[in-house]
């Protein structure tokens, strides 16, 4: 949205700028020529912001993208699923969506839930990359803390939550929590560093417990 500020600023500036000092026939060609200009160079922004805007959210609850927006059907998506109480500061409240750029829009109040999803991505290949550019478009707020296996990687946080903040974890490891990965909303049988990705994966991470 705040791209669209900027735009109708801009706009306003051409406008201005191409009419003053000039009357009659001659402003008019200023102004239609500064106004094609304005459309040439701002089509592509002008076309994203509007598709934020008007998207809504799949309502298929078979397709992986459910109650995902529209506009990233057919692309890859991470979310992270917080308890409402433990959500990182700005992200509870329902589910928050955030653009490939690092916009945010269409927050989800219905959401059972707290969290975020980003999305909008293509290309990646493996699921540990995909995750990374999701915190790195996030501005950092979904970092992750980690341990390194032999087995793989395991997520130790996300935002500043651990699981054990969600859930009980006995010292008798009679129960506990751990950090769940889902893609295409089933359970993954790999570690996120060896999670093969679809063109349009959803990679989702939640907390459970056992």
């Amino acid at each position: 949205m705040s791209d669209l500020v900027a735009l109708i600023v801009l706009f306003a500036i051409l406008t201005i700028v191409g009419g003053a000092g000039r009357y009659g026939e001659n402003k008019l060609k200023s102004l239609s020529v500064a106004w094609v200009v304005f459309l040439l160079v701002t089509f592509p922004t002008l076309s994203t912001e509007w598709a934020r805007m008007t998207s809504e959210l799949v309502d298929d609850d078979e397709d992986p993208h459910y109650g995902l927006p529209d506009i990233w059907e057919g692309k890859q998506v991470v979310c992270f699923n917080f308890p409402g109480e433990n959500a990182p500061g700005g992200y509870d409240g329902g589910r928050h969506h955030i653009d490939s750029d690092g916009t945010k829009f269409l927050t989800d109040s219905n959401w059972n839930g707290s969290g975020a999803c980003v999305g909008g991505f293509s290309g990646f290949e493996i699921g540990i990359e995909l995750l990374d550019e999701a915190v790195v478009v996030s501005g950092g707020d979904f970092a992750y803390n980690s341990t390194q296996f032999s087995f793989g990687l395991q997520i130790d946080s996300i935002g500043g939550v651990e699981p054990c903040d969600a859930a009980p974890c006995p010292e008798d490891f009679s129960s506990g929590a751990y950090w769940g990965l889902y893609h295409n909303g089933q359970m993954a049988l790999v570690g996120i560093s060896d999670l093969p990705l679809e063109d349009d994966s959803v990679i989702t991470w939640t907390i459970e417990t056992w």
